[in-house]
């Protein structure tokens, strides 16, 4: 019978080491949702784009004074076109991308910021105006509406508290099992 109940002992045991290894690799392997920004630009004339861009953007090329997202899709007046979209800092001046690009350059304020150890720029949300250039729709001054959507209801994460209480209530089941099957 001490065997048994030994057994059993070493199962509750290894069951519980199993959950809290779960619960320590789910807690270091989650990641922040990076929030979406959604862009939208009304320019010179009847101009107008829009994109998304996550808050904080790998770019395709650059560093922090100007860099640029490739073949990013780019609502243009009503059409999807993929463009290159460069974004320069307010301290400089802008060139020019091409006809299949697009830039923004905000005179005395920042579209973003990026600090000198990070990998990438961080967005900022809020209004600019910019000058705007490229795609054959010459250049001028621009409205850029940076917004942040709110979260889509139902697609909520976790909190590693839940696991923890699920885990817990799963533990005190097989536990109660195992003792019973044992008794």
């Amino acid at each position: 019978m001490s065997r048994e109940k030994g057994s059993v002992k070493t199962i509750i045991r290894r069951t519980i080491l199993a959950f809290v290894a779960a619960v320590v690799l789910l807690g270091a392997s989650s990641a922040h949702a990076d929030a979406i920004l959604n862009y939208k630009i009304a320019g010179p004339g009847s101009f107008t784009a829009s994109f998304s861009l996550p808050q904080n953007p790998t770019p395709s090329w650059g560093d922090r004074f100007v860099f640029d997202f490739v073949s990013l899709p780019v609502n243009v007046n009503g059409t999807t076109e993929s463009l290159t979209v460069y974004f320069y800092n307010g301290l400089i001046g802008q060139g020019l991308g091409g006809l299949n690009s697009f830039s923004l350059f905000a005179p005395a304020q920042q579209l973003y910021s990026w600090s000198g150890t990070a990998s990438g720029p961080t967005m900022e949300v809020g209004t600019f105006y910019a000058f705007g250039a490229g795609i054959g729709r010459g250049f001028g001054l621009s409205t850029v509406t940076v917004t942040d959507p709110p979260a889509t209801p139902g697609a909520a994460v976790p909190e590693p508290a839940s696991f923890i209480l699920l885990g817990t209530g799963a533990l005190l089941l097989v536990g109660l099992h195992l003792l019973r099957r044992s008794a």
